[in-house]
């Protein structure tokens, strides 16, 4: 009949004695290469024999997850182990290391055998994957047909031994039964016999003793006393006889007859161990037993002892009177080594054993018969003086337990308080456990280096399981010989030291021999660039090829180190080894494996062979260098400027400032007699109100010039419109006409600042189109006195239409008429309403504003309104009145700022058609902002699109190398971005074109202000060299494509950036989206159920598969359906992350100042926060789970609902990354009402209890791999991006940062701001722990000299710093409101 194991898919079978504990070890665990070559072969009904040690458990979890990638939702995998406490702690390793599937664990303590019912079965394996259970368990729902074999995917049967009857010869049975091939580790052996390593095998022999009549007494009395008891007194006879309803004549009978009642059975057990305990441990052991146990049953029914719970309370009560008598003195004071007529010579040999091994990390176990021994045992040695308290003792026996089952009063360990047993020995808290064979099998301890047998009962299969907890180099495993014992037996064990010896000196032997064959097996294969005579040895392959994995990213918790496995071929004359290469995960796929081309004696020749195919495949992919060196992004002429930057502290000489009108001049210089001037007209407003136009004449013609504002004084504002109108034939005539008003113009506000001598200034200006600009010079020129003015004249004149009053008795200061007063009554009177019998005409006037920078409001301190509208009296002999009109005196005054706007503008129009003719500006405003500096104090500078164009070129950056370096690593992509956006590049480059002199510095004040002569232009030079910090020249760069980016999106950016920064492959984004997209198409990958489910969580349904897996898959997976680690697509996601939440903030009304917007971008895309919604973000799932009622046959099912995080889909084979992951939930669980508390209604971003979560890295990359893959599946879609932002929360968080009314600053940088001037010290040292805890961090906080602050119970360096600013906040904050 064939096997029913024909219809299962896979079968893996794991055989070690040993396997992984719930919890994973502190240190990065890696497949080694046997272990590989192990897991590529258990695809299809494989047994894996190997060495206890050597790490099956893990290839267990990774066959699984293979497994779970390819087989549909419906199949199962089954794990079985053979007893209860492996199946419990193999349950907690899968469910750790695989959480993104639901797992069962099934016990017999589960009430199974009752789930008699098809519909219990199918409601309790409903969602699950991954079952793990006892092979009976297994076995009787195929017998019963509840589970079908062909629902089973794949079965792992953990501690399949060969070993039957301590023989080995079962082997093709077992083989013959699972249909399967056994492969011991022919692979890798070399590497094996390096790491697992035997133990050595010693003999404790002790004196056999006589019992003294103090323990003969003990034994002999309880036994007897048993024997004594009426059994008519026994509460199950007293039952039988008074209720006829219980009465059963037969087993009343077999209870008279024999004795069997639980009381009497129980009394008999307790003999039965006490006479062991005697024998093993001597008279003080087996009286501190019964003690305890009678002290247990005294207890009875409480909550430490709930398996007494189902017991009668006639039977607790008869057992507890009937042992009473027993309760002995026991001698409460550690014992001491002279008390040697209280203890057994073997119990003595042990002590001597354990005082004679006690060193530094000291890790062991002792393995006894019963559990009577395991409780009595760790009492012992806990309390013996001799040991001194060296060894801090844990428990550990079987959990094998049934419901219904009555109490046993001889069972002193509480399985349930050796859950922590295994944890605590691994860390370190616990040194010794004393456990029962329930150890010998489901542990791995590789700090483990002592194991004593107390017994030696028993056989082949327990020995070496029980060496194989010794698993440390020069480790000890002992065994226990009475000196009576059976000389057989003993020459038994020391045949199987000399075999053992054998093994190890045959392995050393081995060693010595492939390390001798090492030694003259030198291949002679160069490989030589010729380019630089770089060479690549065959000896060097090796450690050329584990430096290059040193170099890539993700080295935190995953693999950074080559792995190397082997194939041995049996060849005519020796063996023959060949070797295959893989490289971490992060490394492109089609370079990631290489295998040697030749066949080699030993492992390491074949080593040197793959990895130096590895490398020539490295170099290939343009991954190396052509000095063989991992590829380095590296521009002399750039670390040049780096350099020079760090010596002349950032600052670099430039070219002056570009003087637009330079060019004007020299346009008016090759004016032809058929040119034409350009003209616009300027109009100036006063107060909204026109007050006077004047056409302005250039040989060139301007850009638009949006309308100007000038501030007066505190109360008056002016505006300057300027319009273009239609040219004018270029005359000789004219133009000196045009000279001759210009002159005037100027001359009545900057007559000291006027060249008399000539007359050819840059910029022309005339009355308006229908005046004759010389009649209207002449008829303006010249003053007049002020007696010329009578009332009549006076009453009948508008103010305007005077022109500036010039104060005689103050060397002719210019003054404002503002009306005019009587000598008589002092009191202003407007002229039309004088008459002829009012006293003399006096003037009222103010003074003309000495200010000349109009472009600028008067800053709040200077404003004097006082001064302002002060009025003086002045006669008019003491004056004299300009002919041209003071509105004309208006226009002359704004004329510098004006000609400073104009000139802004021509600088910014020149840019654009001399640096970027092939980019269309049609906002000139957007490229003024940019070249503008806030030094220059203009209305607008490049800070906020210097913001936004940062984050347009590190995303249009890190676009174009992703998809034009399809095979590099995130290591090089971040170096060559950070390379590309660096400051020193962008200043070099902004240097190598020339755009430094257009940068706009120097503020305008118009103090200084001279008209610009034609002649003068010409003839001086350009503007003397100038400094600027390198930091101002990127900025400006960035700024320019923030301009294009504002003004025609992505590509404008992209064509400024061509000319920018050409060296780089710049081109549309839709191409470089579309390069992506083809890439990840051609990707093969298997669609894994639990896809769909991470799918319906993200809120988007993804085309091309491979994307998803990518993202989740850490760089520490090994396994199938792999195309590479995430890093990639969080290199990506990163910049879109922040494009997204750049441009949004940008985008705001209003405004928001650029060191806000910063602060916005710091608080949504840092790690913490990020890693705090990863936490956070969860679907949720049902589970199904049994309901007993009053009786084991009243079964119903209830459901639950078990979350599903994002993060619990991570890809990962190491235990390192789970650790980490169920201790950051654990501070999440913590701290998550409190964080979102303060994110959804708090005052301030809680910064510190997002440090407090101190979430790994992982956690912050899974949320920006995913919108990577997010943005390439959705061929460069930033709003499906931005949607699974907004599902995540991160938008509405900006949402509100955005609306105000939160403090945005991080606890150091608002600390260095109330410290102000003072410097800030973080003192951070590790504080003192007691022995059980581990220590902490804290930190000292300073202020100038002072302390403020300590802070304890930091976990890591940013969060104990952020938490101790916080802290020093807090207290400045109350000191200034102390002494306010």
């Amino acid at each position: 009949m064939p096997s029913p194991l024909r219809e299962v898919e896979a079968t893996c079978t794991i055989n070690d004695g040993g396997s992984r504990p719930p919890d994973p070890p502190t240190e990065i665990l890696q497949p080694r290469g046997f272990q590989l070559n192990v897991l590529l072969a258990a695809g299809k009904l494989t047994e894996d024999q190997m060495d206890t040690g050597s790490g099956k458990t893990l290839i267990a979890v990774l066959r699984i997850q293979a497994e779970l990638e390819r087989s549909t939702p419906d199949k199962l995998i089954w794990f079985l182990a053979p007893n209860v406490a492996l199946a419990t702690q193999q349950a907690g390793v899968i469910a750790t290391q695989i959480p993104f599937v639901q797992t069962r664990l099934l016990l017999g303590s589960d009430n199974v055998q009752h789930w008699s019912q098809q519909w219990i079965w199918d409601g309790i394996l409903d969602g699950i994957r991954i079952v793990i259970s006892t092979y009976q368990i297994l076995l009787d729902a195929l017998i019963h047909g509840f589970v079908r074999m062909k629902r089973l995917s794949l079965m792992v049967f953990d501690e399949a031994s060969p070993v039957v009857n301590d023989k080995v010869e079962r082997l093709n049975d077992l083989e013959q039964n699972l249909q399967a091939i056994s492969r011991s580790p022919k692979r890798n052996r070399e590497e094996m016999l390096r790491y697992v390593h035997r133990p050595s095998l010693i003999k404790l022999v002790y004196a056999q003793q006589e019992l003294g009549p103090e323990a003969a007494y003990v034994a002999h009395k309880l036994g007897k006393y048993r024997l004594s008891l009426d059994i008519e007194q026994d509460p199950y006879v007293l039952k039988m006889r008074s209720d006829p309803d219980f009465l059963n004549v037969g087993q009343l009978t077999k209870a008279l007859l024999g004795r069997k009642t639980y009381c009497q059975e129980q009394l008999k057990m307790l003999h039965t161990r006490a006479q062991i305990i005697e024998q093993e441990l001597g008279i003080w052991a087996v009286s501190w037993y019964i003690n305890a146990c009678v002290r247990k049953l005294q207890i009875r029914g409480g909550d430490d002892h709930v398996e007494f719970q189902l017991l009668d309370n006639t039977e607790i009560t008869y057992l507890t009177q009937s042992l009473s008598i027993f309760l002995l003195d026991v001698p409460k004071q550690p014992l001491a080594s002279l008390d040697h007529k209280f203890l057994s010579a073997k119990a003595l040999c042990l002590i001597d054993f354990l005082i004679h091994h006690q060193a530094p990390r000291f890790s062991g176990l002792i393995f006894v018969q019963t559990r009577a021994e395991v409780a009595v045992l760790s009492e012992l040695l806990s309390i013996h003086a001799d040991l001194n308290g060296f060894y801090t003792i844990s428990t550990f026996v079987g959990a094998s337990t049934s419901a219904g089952r009555k109490g046993n009063i001889g069972e002193l360990v509480d399985v349930r308080s050796q859950i922590s047993t295994l944890d605590d020995l691994r860390a370190g808290r616990r040194n010794l456990v004393i456990t029962t064979s329930a150890l010998e099998e489901g542990i791995d301890v590789p700090a483990c280096n002592v194991v004593v047998c107390f017994d030696n009962q028993m056989n082949l299969k327990s020995l070496i399981q029980r060496r194989g907890r010794a698993r440390q180099s020069k480790s000890t495993f002992a065994i226990m010989f009475a000196e009576s014992d059976d000389p057989s037996a003993m020459s038994t064990w020391e045949q199987l030291e000399k075999n053992m010896r054998k093994l190890y000196e045959d392995d050393m032997r081995q060693l010595a021999e492939l390390e001798a064959k090492e030694a003259v097996e030198e291949g002679d294969r160069v490989f030589v660039v010729e380019k630089t005579g770089a060479k690549l040895l065959l000896a060097d392959a090796v450690s050329h090829l584990f430096h290059f994995c040193a170099t890539l990213p993700g080295r935190q918790f995953g693999n950074s180190v080559p792995v190397f496995t082997f194939d041995t071929e049996d060849g005519p004359g020796e063996k023959t080894v060949t070797a295959r290469v893989t490289l971490p995960i992060s490394v492109d796929a089609s370079v990631r494996e290489a295998c040697g081309q030749s066949a080699w004696k030993t492992e390491k020749a074949a080593q040197r062979d793959a990895a130096f195919i590895a490398y020539l495949q490295l170099y290939n992919a343009g991954l190396l260098s052509d000095n063989l060196l991992p590829t380095q992004i590296y521009d002399e002429a750039i670390e040049a400027v780096k350099s020079d930057v760090g010596k002349i502290a950032s600052v670099v000489t430039v070219r002056g400032q570009l003087n637009p009108f330079s060019e004007v001049a020299r346009q008016w210089q090759a004016m032809g007699d058929s040119a034409h001037l350009h003209c616009f007209e300027v109009i100036l407003c006063r107060n909204d109100e026109s007050t006077v136009s004047m056409q302005m004449l250039l040989p060139c013609d301007l850009p638009t010039i949006p309308p100007l504002t000038l501030y007066w004084d505190s109360y008056t504002t002016f505006t300057v419109f300027i319009h273009r109108r239609s040219g004018i034939p270029f005359s000789a005539n004219y133009t000196e006409a045009a000279k001759q008003s210009t002159t005037l113009l100027l001359s009545t506000v900057f007559r000291s600042r006027i060249n008399t001598a000539k007359t050819d200034l840059v910029a022309l200006f005339t009355p308006s189109a229908h005046e004759d600009p010389a009649e209207w010079a002449t008829s303006h020129t010249g003053i007049f006195p002020g007696e010329s003015l009578d009332k009549i004249s006076a009453s009948a004149l508008s103010f305007s239409k005077l022109g500036i009053v010039r104060d005689l008795t103050r060397n002719a200061t210019p003054c404002i008429l503002r009306g005019f007063a009587s000598t008589t009554d002092g009191i202003v009177v407007e002229p039309e309403t004088l008459g002829q019998d009012d006293a003399s005409l006096i003037l009222q006037v103010s003074p003309f504003p000495k200010r000349t920078d109009f472009l600028h409001p008067i800053p709040l301190l200077e404003q004097n309104a006082a001064k302002e509208t002060k009025r003086e009296l002045l006669r008019p002999k003491d004056c004299k009145i300009d002919k041209l009109p003071i509105d004309y005196a208006y226009f002359a005054a704004a004329l510098p700022a004006v000609l400073h706007r104009v000139g802004v503008r021509l600088v910014a129009a020149r840019l654009c058609t001399t640096l970027f003719p092939a980019v269309v500006f049609d906002q000139l405003d957007l490229v003024v902002t940019a070249i503008t500096a806030s030094a220059a104090r203009e209305p607008t500078n490049y800070q906020r699109q210097e913001y936004l164009g940062d984050s347009v070129l590190k995303f249009l950056t890190s676009l174009t190398l992703i998809s034009e370096h399809l095979r590099w690593h995130e290591g090089i992509l971040s170096q060559a971005k950070d390379h590309i956006v660096s400051n020193a590049s962008l200043a070099k480059a902004a240097l190598a074109i020339g755009l430094d002199e257009y940068m706009q510095t120097k503020a305008f004040t118009g103090s200084k202000w001279r008209p610009f002569y034609v002649s003068d232009l010409l003839d001086t030079p350009a503007d003397k060299p100038r400094e600027l910090s390198t930091k101002t020249l990127a900025d400006m760069v960035e700024a320019l494509v923030g301009a294009a980016f504002l003004h025609g999106g992505f590509n404008k950016a992209i064509a400024i950036l061509k000319i920018v920064l050409p060296r780089v492959p710049w081109s549309e984004v839709d191409e470089r989206n579309g390069t992506l997209l083809a890439s990840a198409e051609r990707a093969s990958v298997t669609c894994p159920p639990h896809l769909t489910q991470l799918e319906k969580l993200i809120g988007y349904d993804f085309k091309r598969k491979s994307l998803p897996l990518e993202a989740l898959t850490h760089s520490s997976y090994i396994g199938c359906n792999v195309t590479t680690s995430y890093e990639r697509l969080e290199f990506l996601g990163d910049v879109c992350l922040d494009i997204i939440v750049s441009t949004t903030s940008f985008n705001h009304e209003p405004a928001i100042p650029t060191h806000g917007l910063h602060l916005l971008r710091t608080a949504v895309v840092n790690a913490d926060f990020l890693a705090f919604l990863c936490l956070k973000l969860s679907t949720s799932a049902s589970r199904t789970n049994v309901v007993t009622g009053k009786s084991v046959d009243d079964i119903s099912l209830s459901e639950t609902v078990v979350p599903i995080h994002i993060w619990q889909f991570l890809r990962h084979a190491s235990p390192t990354v789970r650790k980490a992951q169920l201790e950051c939930t654990k501070r999440y669980e913590q701290f998550k009402d409190h964080i979102l508390e303060l994110l959804q209604s708090g005052d301030h971003i809680p910064w510190t209890l997002l440090a407090r979560l101190d979430a790994p890295k992982f956690y912050s990359d899974i949320i920006e791999s995913v919108v990577g893959a997010i943005y390439i599946d959705s061929h460069g879609s930033l709003a499906a991006c931005e949607a699974f932002l907004q599902r995540l929360g991160v938008m509405d968080y900006l949402t509100r940062l955005l609306e105000g009314g939160v403090a945005l600053y991080h606890p150091k940088e608002e600390l260095g701001q109330v410290a102000d001037t003072q410097k800030v010290r973080y003192d951070v040292f590790r504080a003192e722990a007691n022995a059980d805890a581990e220590s902490k961090l804290a930190c000292k906080v300073w202020v100038g000299e002072r302390e403020i602050v300590t802070v304890g119970d930091g976990i890591s360096q940013i969060e104990i710093e952020t938490r101790a600013a916080d802290e020093a906040l807090k207290i400045l904050r109350k000191g200034q409101k102390a002494r306010l």
